[in-house]
């Protein structure tokens, strides 16, 4: 192959990754879009309150709104002390949606505590469309539930660039 031919075709290639990558945000993005679209006047919203153990568990709250903000409020064994703001992208705000109603939340038991003295509770709590839901576990819960629950830690307590205040 001609060393033409080899540069046509590596531009070639090179257009079409980018073209795709391309398609692939905008559908992303649209999609996003879409899935958060009326959840302010739905009233949506997820919070996750960890409580205490015998130890040196954290203990903290963190809610996820309908237009993205996030209010953490750290209480005791944190790295963060008080109460701290920011917001998430739309994408991430989707996926908690998308996990809510895919796996039916706002329908399940409302309790999953196994009879361990010294297992922290784990408190979610979604509302939406004026209905709320309070879920608690701590050892044994399903998969779907851990699952909102971790993103709801990744994005509030674990989440380093929240801001001091509302």
């Amino acid at each position: 192959m001609s060393r033409l031919c080899k540069h046509i075709m590596g531009m070639v290639m090179h257009y079409a990754i980018i073209t795709s990558l391309v398609c692939f945000f905008s559908t992303a993005c649209s999609s996003s879009d879409s899935c958060t679209k009326d959840l302010s006047e739905r009233g949506f919203s997820v919070s996750i309150s960890k409580g205490m153990c015998f130890g040196a568990c954290p203990v903290y709250t963190g809610t996820v709104y309908a237009d993205g903000k996030i209010v953490y409020e750290g209480q005791t064994n944190t790295e963060r002390k008080g109460t701290f703001s920011g917001k998430i992208p739309q994408a991430v705000l989707c996926s908690l949606v998308t996990e809510v109603q895919k796996n039916k939340l706002m329908t399940s038991r409302e309790k999953y505590i196994d009879n361990v003295p010294d297992a922290p509770v784990t408190t979610i709590t979604i509302t939406d469309r004026g209905r709320t839901m309070v879920i608690s576990y701590n050892m044994g819960s399903p998969e779907p539930l851990r699952e909102l629950g971790s993103l709801m830690v990744t994005w509030t307590h674990e989440n380093k660039n929240l801001k001091r205040g509302l």
